[in-house]
């Protein structure tokens, strides 16, 4: 599985995380630290698996935790529609 961002959207890294923009509609979307690292994982070509393991190496947080939380905030970028799997 391959995420890529909408052309409308731009990321942005910050002191706190990510933020997420969508030209379009001007809603925003702010990602704290551990989202940041699995969304930036995930658009730069990175799968599940892979944003799972650089979760657990960035933050103190088990292999099953870290799973759940990037299905959890792949669902929820799905949902919002910022990103199109391919």
């Amino acid at each position: 599985m391959k995420l890529r961002n909408r052309a409308h959207l731009s990321v942005a890294d910050t002191e706190y995380g990510s933020v997420l923009l969508d030209a379009r509609s001007g809603e925003y979307w702010q990602l704290n630290p551990s989202a940041a690292v699995v969304a930036r994982t995930l658009l730069d070509g990175g799968g599940s698996a892979e944003a799972a393991t650089r979760l657990t190496e960035a933050f103190d947080v088990d292999g099953a935790r870290a799973a759940a939380d990037v299905e959890a905030l792949l669902a929820a970028m799905r949902a919002a529609g910022v990103v199109i799997q391919e």
